[in-house]
Order: C-alpha cells, then structure tokens, then sequence
C-alpha cells in the first residue's frame, strides 16, 4: 500500500517575501536545474523509466565519478565515449528529478525536492502522475529569452510551440520540418524527430501516460495529441508544475495573473486545455488552499498560500 504523502497543512501565506529572482544555475525557490540541455543530449536513447529510477537512487546517494563508474554504480550500459549514462542523467535533469554537476570529466549528483518525494512514492516511475509532471517539466520553457526556447528545446518546440505550426495531428516529417526551421540543417534531426515521439509510444518509456499515439503505418503515419487528463488524481502533479514553474520564472511574486503564467510558460498548449478545463483545475487548487483566486478584473489572478515544497510533498495526495 501506498504510504501516505505529505499533507497541505494550515492557510496561512506562503511567507518567503523575499525571494529574489534565480541564479544563473539553480532556481534558488524551486531547487531546478535550469540550464538549457543540449539538443542532441538524447543521443539515441529513449528515457528509460528503469534506468531512471537506477539513476535516482544514486543521485540518492550522492553518487558521481565519470560515466563508467557511474555505470558500475547503477549498472546503467555505457562505455568510455557513448553510452546510456550521460542520456538518463540529462533527462532526470531536465524532468527536474536531479541537480547536476559536472568538472574535469566527473558528474556530481544529487536529488532535487522532487526528486526525493517521486524516489520516496514512486521509485520505479510507474504511476502516471509522475510521468505526466515530468513530461510538463521537460517541455518547460527556458527562461525569457527571445524567440523562446526549452529546457530540451525538441520537446519544448513539439509540446509547446508546435501547437499551430503542427496542429493536433502530424507526421514526423512535420516535426522534422520544425525542427529544422529552428535550429538549422543537422545531421542527428532526422533521428530526433523520430525519437521524441517514440518516447510515448513505448511501454519501457512514457507509454503509459498516453501523450501521443499513432494512427497509420509508414508514410501514412501519424502521431496524435492527447490533452492531459482533468481529474482529480492529476491536479496535484499540474500544481506541483505550477508552483515550480512560477518560481523559475517569476522569482518571488506572490500574486500572478494566471494569464501572464500560460502566455508565458506555453502550459495550455501542452496540456491542451479549454476554459472549462482550466477552471476546474484552478478550482481544486483553491479548495485545497494552494491558492487564493480573484476574478475582479475578469481574467484570474492567484495568490499563492503554500510554499512551493509543501505542493511538491503532496504529489501523490489524490492517490487511494
């Protein structure tokens, strides 16, 4: 049976006023690594949820060395040049599972707040609440830059901005276009375009969660959006986003016009939310005293009543 999480206790405001914006490396409120991944950082290795969950438990641990002696750590396959180390360690990174440290050719790691309570939950990442707050991480934003870009800018670019550029049905050969358009002719596009997509079409990696399927076969083949689902179970996971998220990009302000988060962040196209949807999701967050919701002005502005680790310790709270 599952252990009961951390519950949301008392009302009272969230009182760190004084927190300044991030670092240039960690988000001193959320605790996320925040440097952009480089683009190619996959190689050709999916997310493994296994894997994964081998790498949090040494980032548990404090582990580090280079790549093979982590791989002897986790017994995660690698080799002296490639291998599946340094891929697992840039995803759990980007998920915002672990902080990340890297010198001379060692990594140093270690578990993010998140990171503790998803080892502490659900360590082999098998329940799709983590999966769909880790997907929502990994498709984030990259701080304010002009044109925006993501923290894995190939799942930032699909999730977030390719809404009207792909639509809710595309092939890979639009993504690639994409792709292309973005970052220029590259030889390893063509493979990440493939790549990406596959991540949610295989039973080892995100299947699970559902964000894509695929109609088709062969060049008739074409993958189709799935809006993340409006229940109960899931709005802890959305909320866990939000509150990281605001604290990433908004630094210490305690009220934010839910508009300004959205256009901002991109989240309603990867989530893929109406009106209706959005209000019952902000509901929920007001009826567990996350937040306190104005309407005065027409479009909704938040007030935050819980610290960002309080919403994360809860993740797992609408789970029986």
């Amino acid at each position: 049976m599952r252990r009961q999480p951390a519950a949301l206790g008392g009302s009272s405001p969230d009182a760190r006023d004084d927190v300044g914006p991030p670092s240039d490396h960690l988000s001193i409120a959320s605790g996320l690594d925040h440097d952009s991944l480089p683009l190619n950082f996959p190689q050709t290795f999916l997310p493994d949820r296994r894997l994964l969950g081998l790498q949090l438990a040494c980032a548990e641990r404090n582990g580090g060395g280079n790549q093979e002696a982590i791989g002897a750590a986790t017994g995660i396959p690698t080799g002296k040049s490639t291998g599946k180390v340094e891929p697992m360690i840039r995803y759990a990174q980007g998920m915002g599972l672990i902080h990340v440290e890297k010198a001379d050719g060692d990594w140093r790691l270690s578990l993010t707040r998140l990171g503790q309570v998803v080892r502490r939950e659900d360590p082999f990442l098998s329940e799709p609440v983590s999966l769909w707050l880790l997907h929502l991480l990994l498709s984030r934003r990259c701080g304010l830059t002009t044109p925006a870009l993501g923290i894995a800018d190939a799942w930032f670019a699909l999730f977030a901005e390719g809404q009207f550029r792909l639509g809710p049905r595309f092939s890979q050969s639009d993504y690639l276009d994409f792709l292309t358009a973005r970052h220029g002719e590259k030889s390893y596009l063509k493979s990440l375009s493939g790549l990406v997509p596959q991540m949610y079409l295989e039973d080892s990696s995100f299947a699970v969660m559902a964000a894509l399927t695929l109609e088709g076969t062969g060049q008739d083949a074409v993958f189709v959006r799935a809006a993340a689902p409006v229940e109960r179970t899931f709005f802890p996971a959305y909320s866990a986003y939000f509150f990281l998220v605001w604290d990433e990009q908004f630094g210490g302000d305690r009220q934010l016009a839910f508009n300004d988060f959205t256009r901002v962040t991109r989240l309603l196209s990867v989530v893929g939310w109406g009106d209706a949807s959005v209000a019952r999701w902000l509901d929920w967050m007001v009826e567990r005293g996350l937040v306190q919701l104005d309407r005065y002005t027409g479009a909704p502005v938040l007030l935050r009543l819980r610290e960002t680790g309080e919403v994360v310790n809860a993740l797992y709270g609408e789970l029986v």
